[in-house]
C-alpha cells in the first residue's frame, strides 16, 4: 500500500477522502467511489474512509494513491527589487486562438498587464481554497469573466469579488502566480510585452497554506489533476498551453506518478496542447543521493537536521524490484533506533518515545520498484541520524534516496555524499511535458544558474529539455494585502519558475500558427529552436541544459 495511504487509513470512517486511482480497465470502476474526473484508466475519486480498504483490494484497481503535497517552486531572490512604472497604452489586438492555462497561486486580475480596454483577459479563475459554490469538483469557487469585469468597475475590486491574490503578502514582494503570468502573457502595459500578449487566460489558484513554515502554494496531487482537467474543459476545442511551476523533491523520478501519467494522457490525446514545467531549484539542495549496493554490503547515509527543527522530515528510498534491502537507523550517539525487517512497517523509538515510522513497500505498481519511507515527527531533537542500508538480496543494486522538501526546516544529506544529478522536481518527469531549466541571461557566457535542477530522470531520460532566462526577471507584481488595487508595479525574481513561462509564451506562438500540431511535433519545433550548449569545463552541465538555450528568433 502507498505509504501516504497507510497514514490516512485510520480515522473517522465517514470522512470523505479524495484519491487518485489507476484502473485495470478503462470505465470499469470498483464500488463505493464517486468519479470526479477521468483521464483514460486514471481517475480522481471521492470515497468515505470506511471503503478505503475494499477499494484498494478490488481486482479492478491497479493503483490507489493518497494526495501528495505539491508546492510551488520557491523564488530564489530573498530581497526582490520592486519598482513602479508609468502605464503604457495597450492596443486591443484580436484575441489569440490559443488559451493559456496556469496552475499556481495569487492572480492579480487588477494588474494592467491582464486588462485590455478596461476588460479582463481572464476567462475563469478557480480558487480551490475558497468556499464551495456547487461546482462539479466538490470544492472551491469558480470566478467568471463577467464577475471579474464587474469587480473591476468597483472602487474595491478585491472586496467586491471576494478574492485577494496577495492576502498574505504583507510587504509587497508579489505573488508567484502573478509574476509567472506576466512573463508568459503580459500585454506590455507595465511589464515587458510577452510573446503571447493577447491570449485569454484560465487560472487555477491552488490556495495559500502554511505547512511546515512554508508560505508557498501547497495544493496536492489530486487538486492539481483537477486543475489540469479544469483548464482543458475551459479551453474546450481551443489550443492550450498550461504552465506549472510546481513540485517537491521526492518520488521515483521515472515519470510514473499518477499525476505525471495524467499529464502524458492529456498531451497524447489532445491535439494543440502543451504542458510546460519548471525543472525545480534543487541542484544545490543536498537532498538526493544514489549509488549501488552489493549483497551483504552495508552503506551508511548521514541525514543532517537543522538545529531546533520541530517540523516533520521524510526520506524516500527507491530501489529495484528484484532486490531486497533493509535499514538500520542510528541516532547522534550511534544508538540503534531500528533494525528493520524487509517489507514490514515499524515504529521508530527514541528514549521510549515514538519519533517516527519506517514504511517498506514491495513492487510499487506504477514503477515496479521497492520503496522505503522514513517519516519523522516534530518531536525530534537530533543533529543527525545515520541511515544504514543493508543488501539482503541484490540482483541490480541501484538505489536513489530523496529527502522531501520542508520549507520550515529542510534536512539534508551530508554534502560529501549528496548528488546533484537526478534533482528535477517530483512531478516534471513525464515523457511529453516540456521541462525548462534557468540560465543567467545577463552574463555573456550564459551560465546555468547554480540552483537550476539537474536531470536525467532516474530511468535515464533528458529532463530538463532546454533552458531559458531565469535571473532577476522583472515581471508583474501583485497587490500587497494592504492594497485595494494593483499599482503599475514590477518585481524582480529568479528561479526556474521564471524560465518556464518564457518558453510557454513561445509555445503559444507556435500554436497560433499551427493549432493542430500534436505534442511530438510541438516538441520537435521547440527543440529545433534551441542554440546548442557547450560546456568545456563541466560535462555534467548537459544534464541541466538539455537541447540548449531557447532562441526566440528561431520561432518568431
Amino acid at each position: 500500500m502507498d505509504p501516504r495511504l497507510k497514514i490516512i487509513l485510520y480515522g473517522n470512517p465517514d470522512e470523505e477522502l479524495s484519491l487518485l486511482m489507476r484502473l485495470e480497465k478503462e470505465k470499469d470502476y470498483p464500488e463505493n467511489c464517486k468519479i470526479i474526473t477521468e483521464f483514460g484508466k486514471i481517475v480522481s475519486i471521492t470515497t468515505k474512509r470506511r471503503y478505503l480498504l475494499s477499494i484498494y483490494n478490488s481486482k479492478k484497481v491497479k493503483s490507489l494513491k493518497a494526495p501528495t503535497v505539491v508546492p510551488a517552486n520557491e523564488i530564489i531572490e530573498e530581497f526582490p527589487e520592486n519598482q513602479i512604472l508609468d502605464k503604457n497604452n495597450v492596443s486591443g489586438d484580436p484575441v489569440s486562438n490559443v488559451m493559456f492555462g496556469i496552475i499556481d497561486f495569487g492572480f492579480d486580475f487588477t494588474h494592467p498587464d491582464f486588462i485590455v480596454n478596461g476588460k479582463t483577459r481572464f476567462e475563469k479563475i478557480w480558487v480551490q481554497s475558497d468556499r464551495y459554490d456547487g461546482n462539479a469538483y466538490g470544492y472551491g469557487r469558480i470566478i467568471t469573466k463577467e464577475q471579474i469585469n464587474d469587480a473591476l468597475q468597483d472602487e474595491f475590486p478585491f472586496k467586491k469579488l471576494g478574492y485577494h491574490p496577495g492576502k498574505t503578502d504583507l510587504f509587497g514582494n508579489g505573488t508567484h502566480g502573478t509574476h509567472v503570468l506576466g512573463i508568459a502573457c503580459g500585454n506590455g502595459a507595465v511589464a515587458t510585452k510577452s510573446f503571447a500578449p493577447n491570449v485569454p487566460i484560465t487560472a487555477v489558484d491552488l490556495g495559500l497554506n502554511n505547512i511546515n513554515g512554508s508560505n508557498l502554494s501547497l495544493g496536492d496531487s489530486v487538486k492539481t489533476s483537477h486543475g489540469l482537467h479544469f483548464c482543458t474543459v475551459t479551453a474546450n476545442k481551443m489550443p492550450l498551453v498550461i504552465n506549472m511551476s510546481l513540485g517537491g523533491h521526492g518520488d521515483a523520478h521515472t515519470g510514473e506518478t499518477l499525476l505525471e501519467q495524467i499529464i502524458d494522457y492529456i498531451l497524447t490525446t489532445r491535439k494543440g496542447t502543451a504542458i510546460v514545467q519548471s525543472t525545480g531549484n534543487y541542484h544545490q539542495a543536498n537532498v538526493h543521493t544514489y549509488s549501488d549496493i552489493k549483497a551483504n554490503q552495508k552503506v551508511k547515509i548521514p541525514w543532517m537536521f537543522k538545529k531546533n527543527d520541530r517540523t516533520p522530515n521524510e526520506m524516500e528510498i527507491w530501489y529495484h524490484g528484484d532486490d531486497i534491502l533493509s535499514v538500520n537507523i542510528y541516532d547522534d550517539n550511534q544508538n540503534l533506533l531500528l533494525s528493520s525487517t524487509p517489507f514490514k512497517d515499524e515504529l521508530i523509538i527514541k528514549d521510549d518515545d515514538e519519533v517516527g515510522i519506517c514504511l517498506h513497500r514491495c513492487n510499487e505498481p506504477n514503477t515496479n520498484k521497492n520503496q522505503i519511507n522514513i517519516l519523522i515527527n516534530g518531536k525530534l531533537n537530533s543533529k543527525f541520524w545515520t541511515i544504514e542500508l543493508v543488501g539482503r538480496t541484490v540482483k541490480n543494486g541501484r538505489y536513489h534516496c530523496y529527502i522531501e522538501r520542508d520549507d520550515g526546516g529542510q534536512s539534508i544529506f551530508l554534502p560529501a555524499i549528496a548528488n546533484k544529478t537526478h534533482t528535477t522536481n517530483s512531478i516534471c518527469n513525464s515523457k511529453y511535458s516540456i521541462v525548462v531549466g534557468a540560465y543567467n541571461q545577463t552574463d555573456e557566457t550564459k551560465p546555468i544558474l547554480s540552483f537550476s535542477s539537474s536531470g536525467p530522470t532516474a530511468d535515464g531520460r533528458m529532463k530538463p529539455e532546454l533552458v531559458a532566462p531565469g535571473f532577476k526577471i522583472k515581471s508583474s507584481c501583485s497587490s500587497s494585502s494592504r492594497e485595494n488595487r494593483a499599482s503599475n508595479k514590477l518585481t524582480s525574481k529568479s528561479g526556474s519558475s521564471m524560465a518556464a513561462p518564457y518558453v510557454a509564451s513561445l509555445v503559444m506562438k507556435i500554436l497560433e500558427k499551427e493549432p493542430e500540431l500534436d505534442i511530438i511535433a510541438i516538441r520537435k519545433k521547440l527543440f529545433a529552436a534551441c542554440d546548442t550548449a557547450f560546456f568545456k569545463e563541466n560535462n555534467f552541465e548537459v544534464f541541466r541544459s538539455g537541447h540548449g538555450y531557447i532562441n526566440p528568433n528561431k520561432i518568431i
